[in-house]
């Protein structure tokens, strides 16, 4: 880990940090990394969720889904 930085945060979340990494026999860097990667993930499906609410509310976007739909199930 050639480039490193330090990042201030309550004494708490550093103890919570420790706290599982520990649990989970981690560096405290991958469960941050993997923290990092499961907030990205949970942005991108509440972002489809929003976009398929509002697809599912036009008409014209019902009407291609269920074209595309016909032409993949024949």
């Amino acid at each position: 880990m050639a480039d490193t930085t330090t990042v201030r945060v309550r004494t708490t979340t550093r103890d919570e940090l420790n706290a599982l990494s520990a649990e989970r026999d981690e560096p405290v860097e991958a469960v941050i990394r993997e923290g990092i990667a499961l907030l990205r993930r949970e942005q991108w499906r509440r972002q489809a969720e929003i976009d398929a609410r509002s697809a599912a509310a036009d008409a014209g976007d019902r009407a291609e889904v269920a074209s595309v739909l016909r032409d993949l199930l024949g």
